[in-house]
């Protein structure tokens, strides 16, 4: 990647990019000129996947490699005044945001924000309403948060770019992973929904809005929950067999934050090496 007029000095919010697919898309977008502001629940929550020690070190280390600004924000992103805090911190340093990119959210994550291998839900009829609850809101809350809070600007001055980020769990039942990821599934398949419905709103705006659905992708949260390297290609298998990456993500993110993006809005793109061929 190379820096682009198009993006320089244009300012990019992306959700939860401490780690993993976020972080790739802020190292993406600052390398075509975007200041980025690298947001993560708590100062110090990718230390859990082994991927830093900090989110303020991430986000110097980023500005430094690219030479642009880039800026942290901390704070769960649930919580509505954390959210006003956040857009606050980011007019006074960065100015008005032209991309936000919410890829917050996740499967097996405990109160503390560490990852966990097992959840306590059980199936789609058996479980605790507070599990569902956390679940819930942990994947849908903070995208509607921070899309109310940042869409009125970019209504006001004619111009933004909005991605969300799904999961091909959202995308249908898998029976054979039906229990552990049935309320995933459904906060996901809420998420892709409101694409679709913000984007309907905002068509007049120009603002276009869409969701990458992410499939298997191979981070350090990933292998963290799921075990194995994820890393050694097995023989005998194509490219498109394998588990993705999160170069694979940002690519298309940067693409759609890009004038290639302009005329493409309300749309569900899955990025899974053809896992799932039926529409979204």
């Amino acid at each position: 990647m190379q820096k682009d007029a198009y993006y320089e000095n244009k300012v990019a919010w992306i959700t939860g990019s401490s780690r993993g697919i976020g972080r790739a898309i802020a190292e993406h977008l600052a390398a075509c000129g975007c200041h980025v502001v690298i947001s993560g629940r708590s100062p110090h929550n990718l230390r859990t996947s082994g991927e830093g020690d900090s989110v303020d070190a991430v986000a110097a280390s980023i500005a430094e490699k690219y030479g642009v600004k880039a800026i942290a924000v901390c704070g769960q992103l649930t919580d509505e005044t954390v959210v006003r805090s956040c857009v606050k911190t980011i007019h006074e340093k960065l100015g008005a945001i032209d991309y936000l990119v919410c890829n917050a959210g996740g499967g097996n994550t405990a109160p503390d924000g560490s990852l966990s291998k097992s959840s306590p839900i059980r199936s789609a009829y058996e479980f605790e309403l507070g599990d569902v609850e956390k679940i819930m809101d942990h994947n849908i809350l903070p995208t509607l948060l921070c899309c109310r809070e940042v869409v009125p600007e970019m209504v006001a001055r004619g111009s933004g770019k909005i991605i969300t980020i799904g999961s091909i769990a959202g995308c249908g039942a898998q029976k054979n992973k039906g229990d552990s990821f049935s309320f995933y599934s459904l906060a996901k398949n809420d998420v892709q929904h409101y694409t679709r419905l913000l984007a309907a709103k905002l068509r007049h705006a120009g603002i276009p809005v869409n969701c990458i659905i992410p499939g298997n992708i191979n981070t350090a949260s990933t292998r963290l929950r799921f075990g194995g390297d994820r890393e050694t290609p097995l023989e005998g298998l194509s490219r498109l067999e394998h588990v993705g990456t999160a170069d694979d993500i940002a690519q298309l993110a940067c693409f759609l934050c890009g004038p290639g993006g302009e005329y493409i809005s309300g749309q569900l793109i899955r990025v899974d090496g053809g896992e799932q061929l039926w529409p979204c």
